[in-house]
């Protein structure tokens, strides 16, 4: 037999009482600060909120006492409707005419959260493009992308000029009837025996030497002299090219035997793999040298050391007055340290900049360069001819 449901009580009505209550809360407040005015007493009340110090009430005039009874019809009105939150004022009544006493300030209520207004983000273009605006430049490929920014006419070429007076850079200069100047933006300086000897190196305890440049030959003799040291006839000497094997010339007696340099049949490496377990290795370089040949010596396990004897320093350049060069040809990224030490302000703007290397063409994007002309490369192995087939490019003759 199924179960009697009870049915739900029903509510009880809300009083008219209850109601007026409710509905007076909100304006209960202003009634509170027009009764105040008046001189009436109001009850005290427990505020939802610690209320704020109210500015001291003067004796109000006859005719503000007149404006605060007028205002009793709109707090009727507020009653009526219950459920509208009464309007904030800053002050219980106005100025009235002409006086400029505050009668009153009213409990403000407990106002809503602001509207914040959220404005459209932007798309995901552009702000790749805000971006692009502030980055640094980027580099322009001068075979894919044509330079349109007029006639080349004249060049800076940051390396001294040639002993000889020869060079293809200057024979560039008189095709095309430009000027091209040539300034070293780097200069080398050779270690003295003082600091050379803070290494702890004893030349003499060593068999072979590995020469990567003329500077390493001239600075490392220089040092030997300098410290009466007497090299051994039976040194073994390995260069990385031939002229720099026959530069030794100017130092030692050459012999076949005890000269070694790479071949296009042979590369130094391979040749000094065939004297790694019989010779004891010093290899004297700059402070900032490349780490091709260390890294060979040292992950084939030689036995080596490595001898600082020179350092690359930047140039004085205050006998230039100026970069303005409608091109600028770099050959290592101590040129263009140079560069900025010298002028810490210089902006590329329209000028062409060239790099010779991969090491130089990573320092001169670094650097926030814009790199328009690249040697060595399949098109020009040399810088001379990286100039020319840009020349050519821009429609120079």
């Amino acid at each position: 037999m199924p179960k009697k449901t009870t049915p739900p009580a029903k509510k009880a009505p809300a009083s008219k009482t209850s109601k007026v209550t409710k509905a007076t809360k909100p304006a209960a407040k202003s009634t509170k600060a027009v009764a105040k005015a008046s001189g009436a007493k109001a009850p005290a009340k427990k505020a939802a909120a610690p209320p704020k110090k109210a500015t001291p009430v003067k004796k109000a005039s006859a005719v503000t006492k007149k404006a605060a009874a007028a205002k009793k019809p709109a707090l009727k009105k507020a009653v009526a409707t219950a459920k509208e939150p009464a309007v904030a004022s800053s002050t219980a009544t106005k100025k009235a005419s002409g006086s400029k006493k505050i009668v009153a300030t009213k409990k403000m209520p407990t106002a809503p959260p602001p509207v914040i207004t959220t404005l459209p983000q932007p798309t995901e273009e552009s702000r790749s493009i805000s971006v692009a605006e502030i980055s640094k430049p980027k580099a322009k490929n001068p075979t894919t992308t044509p330079d349109t920014k007029g006639k080349v006419r004249n060049i800076l070429i940051s390396q001294p000029f040639p002993e000889n007076g020869k060079s293809p850079l200057v024979d560039i200069g008189t095709k095309y009837k430009i000027k091209v100047d040539f300034r070293s933006f780097i200069q080398v300086e050779g270690l003295s025996v003082k600091d050379f000897r803070r290494s702890r190196i004893n030349i003499p305890e060593y068999t072979a030497i590995i020469f990567n440049s003329r500077n390493a030959i001239d600075y490392f003799f220089k040092l030997s002299d300098e410290m009466r040291i007497k090299l051994s006839q039976d040194m073994k000497y390995f260069c990385v090219s031939e002229a720099i094997a026959l530069y030794l010339q100017k130092y030692i007696q050459y012999r076949k035997r005890k000269v070694f340099f790479e071949t296009p049949s042979k590369t130094l490496f391979e040749i000094l793999n065939k004297h790694k377990d019989n010779e004891k290795f010093l290899y004297p370089c700059s402070k900032d040298r490349k780490d091709d040949i260390p890294n060979f010596l040292a992950s084939k396990r030689f036995n080596y050391s490595e001898a600082y004897i020179y350092q690359t320093v930047p140039s004085d350049l205050s006998d230039l007055t100026s970069i303005k060069y409608d091109m600028i040809v770099f050959f290592s990224p101590v040129s263009i340290k140079s560069l900025f030490f010298n002028f810490p302000d210089f902006e590329q703007e329209d000028r062409r900049i060239g790099g010779f290397g991969q090491v130089t063409h990573d320092a001169i994007k670094e650097a926030g360069l814009r790199l328009d002309l690249v040697a060595p490369s399949p098109q020009a192995p040399s810088m001379a001819q990286a100039i020319e087939n840009y020349f050519k490019m821009i429609g120079m003759k």
